[in-house]
């Protein structure tokens, strides 16, 4: 493993150097154009659709939700000017005035209301829709007060609100649309989105607060990550946040032209498990692949040691997390044994023929398709076949959401609310309702979690998710991975861009060049 990266980063700095003196075409960051390198296409700017990283980081530029999270991850005033909790299941929002859409209407509850009314609108199909079920009822008094009413307490209300308002169809303003027809009240407003390419944000003048020093942000999409850092280096690319190997970092660092920020992150990356197939419905095989896989040699080798082994969804920064959990060392001994008690023996001991096979669904990023390598290497040493099958963003994820798929590696972002266990892994849970895409069920986490979310103490819900972190590193219904840490690189003339350990980039509205 260690020989294969030193060789790629001696290709790759090969390539930097050779390209290294190129100037790009023009002094777009002079006009005060950001441009973005990301790896992939959003799937949906509707932020009550689309789920994925980069649709979501691109929808926080665009939109803006009653609450927003701050960079500890907690639930603070956006659009809510003031509210109140009469009693456990009513809550009252007064909404701030003078808040315009990008058309230039101003906002008013109904917006707010029609917003959540079609998130919790089974014809919508939004994959929120499990998160907001407790409303039992969105009412709107005034042009200027929404009221919630729900089934029953709801604790982690106030950090799911942050989903974007998105105007009330069939009312306009005298400023046009944006394209596509969604219109929101972001510091940016959506210029063009041309999928395979690109999507271009234009600072939005009517901006509470004046408009982003920035007058575009342009999110390029370029699929190869040696391309991205290439075009980093020649000017065409300004800023790329963890979307590069990890391999080419001290070469960026010890570049004059580029500031380097880093700080670990919270984004949890995991391998899933289809548990309705009849192999990986057994939790002692589910325990063998845990020990087989060597994630301190990944993390070190192909990661360069930008992460942290991981032990469940919440990293060890979050409230509620629980260290006391059952951990998997990496152990391969303990695995064929784990395998053979499991009812599936090597045939052949050392030999070619393997135990079982299974299908390894992952994207094509090439880092991502390294460490699905890594990994078959490691399961096949213990005897377990492994097909690699590698997709293009949007049919990837679209297999996993389906429940097609066998294993698969993704990782989970802006983890905040340990609310998100529910969202994960509740038995009602399963896509379009949620993300519990592998089908795991579990009356006692069902029980947990519903505790969980109407428990308005923190202490209680500290105590019912330590059980719900401790039965599920027991169960297995992933092999926790790691928590990556953010890197962020860009060109020194780039001031006020600032982490998140989300890895949001929210802080793009604040940006100003130099």
């Amino acid at each position: 493993m260690r020989r294969d990266s030193n060789r790629w980063a001696l290709c790759l700095a090969a390539l930097v150097l050779l390209i290294g003196g190129c100037k790009g075409e023009e002094d777009l960051l002079g006009q005060k154009i950001l441009v973005v390198g990301l790896e992939s296409s959003p799937v949906h700017l509707d932020p009550r659709i689309g789920t994925d990283a980069g649709s979501s980081r691109i929808q926080q530029l665009l939109f803006r939700g009653l609450f927003q999270k701050d960079e500890a991850g907690e639930a603070v005033p956006d659009l809510v000017q003031s509210w109140e909790q009469p009693d456990p299941v009513t809550y009252r929002f007064r909404l701030r005035q003078g808040v315009r859409f990008h058309d230039g209407r101003l906002l008013k509850a109904r917006d707010v209301c029609h917003t959540l009314e079609s998130v919790l609108d089974p014809g919508l199909g939004s994959p929120l829709r499990g998160n907001f079920e407790t409303i039992r009822s969105v009412e709107c008094p005034d042009q200027e007060t929404v009221v919630l009413r729900l089934s029953e307490p709801d604790a982690s209300l106030l950090t799911r609100l942050d989903v974007g308002v998105v105007a009330e169809p069939g009312q306009r303003g005298q400023g046009g649309g944006d394209p596509g027809g969604l219109i929101g009240c972001g510091p940016f407003r959506l210029l063009s989105w041309d999928p395979p390419r690109e999507v271009r944000l234009g600072a939005f003048a009517g901006y509470e607060g004046g408009a982003p020093a920035l007058r575009e942000v342009r999110f390029k999409i370029v699929a190869d990550s040696t391309v991205r850092v290439l075009e980093l280096r020649k000017g065409s690319i300004h800023l790329i946040q963890n979307d590069f190997q990890p391999e080419v970092l001290p070469l960026l660092e010890r570049d004059g032209r580029f500031r380097v920020l880093k700080d670990q992150g919270t984004s949890y990356s995991y391998l899933g498990f289809n548990l309705r197939d009849p192999i990986l419905a057994s939790r002692e095989v589910r325990r063998a692949i845990a020990h087989a896989i060597d994630r301190d040699g990944i993390i070190r080798y192909l990661l360069g040691g930008l992460a942290a082994a991981a032990t469940g969804v919440l990293s060890p920064s979050h409230w509620a997390y629980e260290p006391d959990v059952q951990e998997y060392p990496y152990n391969p001994d303990l695995a064929r044994r784990l395998l053979d008690a499991a009812g599936y023996p090597d045939p052949d001991g050392a030999g070619p023929r393997k135990r079982f096979e299974l299908t390894y669904k992952t994207s094509q990023n090439e880092l991502r398709r390294r460490i699905a390598e890594a990994i078959q290497y490691q399961l096949e040493s213990v005897g377990i076949g492994v097909r690699l099958r590698s997709y293009e963003w949007g049919t990837f994820f679209a297999d996993v959401r389906k429940g097609n798929f066998q294993i698969y590696t993704l990782t989970w972002i802006g983890v905040t609310d340990p609310d998100i266990f529910r969202y994960l892994f509740a038995s009602d849970s399963v896509p379009p309702a949620g993300a519990n895409r592998g089908r795991y069920e579990n009356p006692e986490i069902d029980r947990l979690v519903k505790q969980g979310k109407s428990a308005l103490d923190r202490e209680e819900r500290k105590r019912i998710y330590s059980r719900v972190q401790k039965i599920l590193a027991e169960d297995l219904p992933y092999v926790s991975l790691w928590y990556g840490m953010n890197v962020a690189v860009f060109d020194k003339r780039i001031h006020g861009f600032r982490l998140f350990p989300s890895g949001d980039l929210v802080s793009l509205r604040e940006v100003w060049i130099e």
